[in-house]
């Protein structure tokens, strides 16, 4: 993956120059400067994917023609045009990215080769030079993100919420419009395509506004997350056995600040960028570590995948309302894994199997009895079934599969006993701080799993993952922590990450300030001279180019 045009680089900026130029020459040409903007994506994702770029073409191409074809049918064929959509963006997701993953699981549970699990895998390892190991994945950059852009386009035309793009350019530009293109956020045709239509219309404080939201973004980036991860996090998960366990301990907390603030600053340059040239993408975060509970957390964080993953998987699957083939098609799946797991030598445990279809059993025959409980029931297994893929679409790791089911579990729980927690019926400062301490503490502890599944540094960017390697560091960083906590003196721990630790403290304080204060401070911004903004920016760029390291960082959803 090249590295020229990431937004923490100049040659990005100029770029971004070069586009900002043109659209102005275009401004009452709204068909051509849509021409114009899919030609520049095209080229940004080629700077940054090379040949992968034909990939994108083609789902661009795809979707664009069964969405028309989908419109002009009815019945079976419209239903068969959807379901040829679903297949072609799963299939290459599936392909590109989890196809090791799955062949090295066969591998190992049953015994089959690659070749049996991967057709063509052998053409593959000589001519693309991959072996289809965990050492050479063959990862497009953004594939997890625009084939759900155009998943969700070809489900919402078939649900008929929105009539198709006759235009194959206004398409191409809303697929591969490249501030969100390779991390999101992920963008909704309803909302954006009606922009495409519009003549380029930007006020003064909007472009204000534009610069707050990219300065905010690189600040994060730059003086946050990369300083955390170069001095603290990278080091820790790198060799977890070499420090105490409070250094473990304050490595997640450095990462849980790192990731927010990496992602969001990300999302932030995006909306920021995108403003500027005329177009309004929704905010991706909200102050999620001021969550008090699991519910509201995701609400908060990465809002653009958790409510995509809301309408076009849990509801359809059934949501709070019932159960669905799918749902069932889960919990055989988790049964048969479980009874693999707790087999020898890749066997079914059919103690475990009989065991596990004998409690679905009476749970179903107790749905049907007492409709209430299938109800719930029915909503439990969404929900888990949901955070695991959830889990799932961020790597092909098992650590991730298990970060995803963990939320899953900490999701049902506050869903069951959230109203009966002691702090949940009370409105004072102290209830509020015993959620959001709690909430903070399971999301930073289920991250040792995330973490260990996430590449590090950008030569394993994207996607470079040692499924042995992930799973031992974090059986290390837990048994640091266990058994090795006060190895080292808290007071020496502190002294030997002071810079860290104050950094960190000043990015949570900034995290958890009030909104008001935050909408002040905009607003202060906002109401500034264009002198004086650009004095701030100038400023800021000089001090970013200064701390920044030598060499780019990649920005940590790259992988995904």
């Amino acid at each position: 993956m090249s590295s020229e045009l990431l937004f923490t680089q100049p040659a990005f900026w100029v770029f971004m120059l070069v586009v900002m130029i043109a659209l102005a020459l275009l401004k009452r040409k709204t068909a051509m400067r849509n021409v114009f903007l899919f030609a520049a994506s095209l080229f940004f994702y080629w700077k940054t994917s090379a040949s992968f770029v034909f990939l994108l073409l083609f789902s661009t191409v795809a979707d664009w023609g069964i969405a028309i074809a989908m419109a002009r049918s009815d019945t079976w064929k419209r239903t068969t045009w959807l379901i040829l959509s679903v297949v072609i963006n799963l299939g290459l997701l599936g392909f590109f990215k989890y196809a090791y993953f799955f062949a090295d699981a066969s591998s190992t549970l049953f015994g089959t080769t690659w070749e049996a699990v991967i057709p063509g895998a052998n053409w593959m390892n000589s001519h693309l030079s991959t072996s289809f190991r965990v050492d050479t994945i063959l990862l497009p950059v953004g594939i997890s993100f625009y084939t759900f852009q155009t998943l969700s386009y070809a489900i919402d035309v078939y649900r008929r919420e929105i009539d198709p793009v006759k235009s194959f350019w206004d398409f191409g530009c809303y697929v591969t419009f490249f501030p969100q293109l390779v991390a999101g956020p992920i963008v909704r045709a309803k909302s954006f395509i009606p922009q495409l239509h519009a003549a380029y219309h930007l006020s003064r404080k909007e472009f204000k506004m534009g610069i707050w939201w990219i300065l905010t973004g690189l600040i994060k980036k730059v003086i946050f997350a990369d300083y955390i991860a170069m001095n603290l996090v990278d080091r820790v998960f790198a060799s977890p056995t070499s420090y105490s366990g409070m250094e473990v301990m304050l490595g997640l907390y450095g990462y849980s600040l790192q990731v927010f603030a990496d992602f969001s600053g990300y999302s932030d340059i995006a909306i920021g960028v995108a403003l500027l040239m005329g177009f309004r993408l929704e905010e991706n975060f909200r102050s999620p570590y001021k969550a008090r509970n699991i519910g509201e957390f995701w609400k908060r964080w990465h809002i653009s995948l958790s409510t995509w993953l809301r309408d076009y998987l849990y509801i359809p699957m059934g949501g709070s309302r019932t159960a669905s083939i799918f749902s069932g098609i889960f919990s055989f799946a988790t049964v048969f894994f479980v009874s693999m797991m707790l087999g020898e030598s890749g066997e079914i445990n059919f103690g475990v199997l009989f065991l596990g279809f004998g409690m679905m059993l009476l749970l179903w025959s107790s749905g049907v009895m007492y409709p209430k409980w299938g109800q719930k029931l029915a909503s439990y297994v969404n929900i888990m079934a949901t955070m695991v893929i959830g889990g799932l679409w961020h790597g092909a790791s098992w650590n991730f599969l298990l970060w995803g089911a963990l939320n899953g579990l900490g999701l049902l729980v506050y869903k069951i006993l959230g109203t009966k927690m002691p702090w949940s019926s009370h409105h004072g400062w102290w209830a509020r701080a015993i959620g959001l301490i709690t909430t903070f503490n399971f999301i930073t502890f289920t991250r040792i799993w995330f973490r260990s599944g996430s590449g590090i540094g950008w030569e394993t960017t994207p996607g470079n993952h040692n499924l042995l390697t992930e799973w031992f560091t974090a059986n290390d960083l837990l048994y640091q922590m266990s058994k090795h906590f006060n190895d080292i003196p808290w007071i020496d721990v502190a002294m030997g990450h002071l810079t860290c630790i104050a950094i960190m403290a000043l990015g949570f304080a900034l995290h958890l300030s009030p909104e008001r204060i935050r909408a002040k401070v905009i607003g202060k911004f906002t109401s500034l001279s264009l002198l004086t903004i650009w004095v701030i920016t100038a400023s800021v760029a000089a001090l970013l180019w200064k701390v920044g390291a030598a060499s780019p960082t990649p920005f940590i959803y790259f992988q995904f």
